[in-house]
């Protein structure tokens, strides 16, 4: 029986794997007040539409400015003053299409492909540049900008399945400003189109896959550079339980660049931080012991009267994580650390270490996350219908 179900679902992956097509709205240069921003075109062509209807068509010959004047976007050329609109979106007519944006404030020109929406933003005076997209364009941007272009490719397709999962999961969070997702870590990072041939071909090859739990809901598909060793249960950091962000002994990372790291403070800066979280009516001495170790990956510091949240700790030192010991250095402390990152779900650099040690994408995923499938988008409904 469970022979004829796996070659069920295998069927139905390979049927729906060349169906699935989605288009995502990304919001990029999100946090920057963009007032104009020049237009070129890097590959294929553009049709220019506005609330007025077509405008023209251009190709790689042809610059465009676009600049808020009034509360309109006022579009000009080298040589032409196209006029004032509300609207504008730019609109691939090549089988390949992408384009490139230089900003007065960035030294660089960020290139991106397929569609561009300019919108005059609500509320400010300021232009908002939507990047319309093939979801698997997008996940390639994602990837890239994520991990860079030096993991081995098999990395690179259980990144991109991962990306792809929390894209999918977070689909909604700017729908209240007019896009899907923003360009930045608050999403996922997404600087511009990937450069790199390997990304992209992972993306592809990975297309319509997901991650999804036992009931068949995409899972919060989270991760982070580095775990020190030991990845924590997610409502350690944050307050929901899920049964496959589970905490696991991870020797992979051990000895990859992000494992360790310190930070030297002054004791009188460290003491009077505890001081604010003392429940006794002692005051502590400038002479009492600092010394504090987590024999585990614990949740709290708990010493003299005073407990903590580590993760507080970490976000208001600004430190690469909340696993770390404490060492007196005469009149300074030295925060000795492990890992990079929140610790939930992923570890990077040990799944890059796993891929380079020849595991596959598939074994690399079922490690850090329990008990959870992988599954074409297109076959949701189907499993989640009633028969």
């Amino acid at each position: 029986m469970l022979k004829g179900i796996t070659i069920f679902l295998v069927l139905l992956f390979f049927l729906f794997q060349n169906v699935y097509s989605e288009i995502v709205n990304i919001g990029i240069y999100h946090t920057d007040k963009i007032t104009s921003f020049i237009f070129l075109t890097e590959q294929g062509s553009y049709s220019v539409f506005t609330e007025k209807g077509k405008l023209l068509d251009i190709d790689n010959s042809e610059v465009l400015e676009l600049k808020y004047v009034n509360n309109q976007i006022v579009i000009t050329s080298l040589d032409v003053d196209y006029g004032c609109f509300k609207k504008v979106n730019f609109i691939g007519t090549s089988a390949q299409n992408s384009f490139k944006i230089k900003t007065p404030d960035s030294k660089k020109i960020n290139s991106y492909e397929d569609n561009l929406i300019v919108n005059l933003h609500d509320y400010y005076n300021y232009i908002q540049l939507i990047n319309n997209i093939d979801l698997d364009n997008y996940v390639a941007g994602v990837v890239e900008s994520e991990v860079g272009k030096n993991p081995p490719a098999e990395y690179f397709k259980l990144q991109a399945i991962i990306c792809r999962t929390y894209a999918l999961k977070n689909i909604n969070r700017h729908q209240s400003e007019g896009f899907s997702l923003c360009d930045k870590v608050h999403c996922q990072a997404y600087n511009h189109q990937p450069k790199s041939l390997l990304i992209k071909e992972a993306a592809k090859t990975t297309h319509g896959i997901v991650i999804v739990d036992s009931d068949i809901n995409l899972i919060i598909a989270t991760f982070y550079s580095n775990c020190g060793g030991e990845t924590a249960n997610v409502e350690e950091v944050w307050r929901q339980k899920v049964y496959y962000l589970r905490a696991i002994k991870d020797t992979f990372c051990l000895h990859e660049n992000n494992s360790v790291w310190t930070k030297e403070i002054p004791k009188i800066t460290w003491l009077k931080y505890l001081e604010k979280y003392n429940s006794s009516n002692i005051s502590l001495d400038y002479d009492c012991s600092t010394e504090y170790f987590q024999l585990y990956r614990e949740q709290y510091y708990m010493k003299d009267n005073i407990k903590i949240p580590f993760v507080d700790i970490r976000n208001d030192f600004k430190l690469k994580s909340a696993q770390f010991d404490i060492i007196p250095n005469g009149n300074n402390v030295i925060l000795k650390g492990k890992g990079f990152g929140h610790g939930v779900g992923l570890c990077q650099e040990g799944a890059m270490r796993m891929a380079k040690e020849g595991h596959s994408y598939i074994e690399i995923l079922h490690f850090y996350y329990e008990d959870v499938h992988m599954i074409n988008l297109e076959s949701l409904d189907f499993f989640k219908s009633d028969f």
